[in-house]
């Protein structure tokens, strides 16, 4: 079971990084977002799949229907229905192999990453018709918004792309700062992008204007990462630079939700930390998301395995539009 850490309000420097101090005699301060109005008392990880060659690609739709990729698999695809059965999304005859991102679309196609043949394609459901959007890219991850514009990470590039979906227009992005760009998703808004760094230890926002094209970047939240090895001892110990921040999820009430080398990080819309969900397994978390039969079930890939947490919070669909952030009630 997962224990929740409630916070108090106290932090130290470490090395010259703002460290929080939490306490489980804290107390809910202000009506915030902590991490115990998310979680469940009792629930646990639960296994959806077992066996895979690589998970990725977590994504659903609004029928309660949940998609995923096994990137060395001949299908490639994947469908769990609200029932629990699985079954290849297509036929091994579509080219739907080797997808490290996807996600629907406001024609309610599937856009998908092939990052090893570079190309950015999307397919029709369920005939699996499929049209290629961009080549000579480097896609990892992608979101999609309901006015059509394409957000992807083209991670070995170090680059953010916006593909305009109507006219195939293509056009890179100033990134700042931002190291390895990885994974990524919109606010309930869509005004605003989220973009975490696996090299880095923030996840980035940047401001999306009218026509798609975004700026305003700045590091918005700081991912917590280990003491590294070496200096676990040492009286000032040094702070791991790298999060390994990895696919994300939005939840209705504007949380954030990081695959990270820890676990899932769980941010509040005005960057602060609400909490860290440990990981299911030991190996390496590569994405997340928020949907299922009820919208609150937090899936997470990691390798050769799929699991699930059922959380007091509903995902987001961007296809269907933007929506005000639900504000969460305050009980004292």
């Amino acid at each position: 079971m997962i224990k929740i850490i409630k916070p108090f309000a106290t932090s130290l420097f470490i090395t010259g990084i703002l460290v929080s101090v939490t306490s489980a005699g804290g107390q809910d301060l202000g009506g915030d977002l902590a991490l115990h109005k998310l979680l469940i008392d009792g629930e646990k990880w639960q296994l959806v799949v077992d066996g895979l060659g690589f998970a990725d690609a977590p994504c659903g739709d609004d029928k309660g229907n949940f998609y995923y990729s096994d990137m060395r698999s001949r299908e490639g695809l994947f469908k769990v229905t609200p029932d629990g059965r699985i079954s290849p999304l297509f036929p091994e005859s579509v080219d739907a192999q080797s997808i490290s991102g996807a996600k629907f679309g406001p024609d309610g196609r599937l856009y998908c990453c092939q990052g090893k043949l570079q190309r950015v394609i999307a397919f029709e459901i369920p005939s699996g018709k499929m049209e290629v959007l961009a080549e000579n890219v480097r896609p990892n991850d992608l979101i999609v918004s309901h006015d059509g514009y394409l957000f992807l990470t083209e991670t070995p590039k170090k680059q953010i792309t916006m593909i305009h979906i109507k006219t195939k227009e293509v056009v890179a992005v100033d990134i700042g700062s931002l190291k390895a760009p990885n994974g990524l998703t919109l606010s309930p808004g869509q005004d605003t992008l989220a973009v975490s760094d696996y090299r880095g230890r923030h996840v980035w926002t940047f401001r999306i204007g009218t026509d798609g094209l975004l700026d305003a970047q700045s590091p918005y939240m700081t991912v917590r990462t280990t003491i590294k090895p070496e200096a676990e001892r040492a009286v000032l110990p040094t702070i791991d630079t790298v999060s390994r921040g990895d696919g994300m999820t939005m939840d209705e009430n504007g949380r954030y939700y990081v695959a990270t080398a820890l676990g899932v990080q769980v941010f509040d819309p005005t960057g602060r930390e609400c909490g860290l969900i440990p990981k299911p397994t030991t190996v390496g978390m590569t994405s997340v998301f928020l949907g299922g039969p009820d919208g609150n079930n937090l899936y997470a890939t990691c390798r050769d395995k799929i699991f699930k947490l059922k959380v007091k919070a509903r995902g987001l669909f961007p296809w269907m539009g933007s929506i005000p952030t639900v504000p969460v009630p305050f009980k004292r």
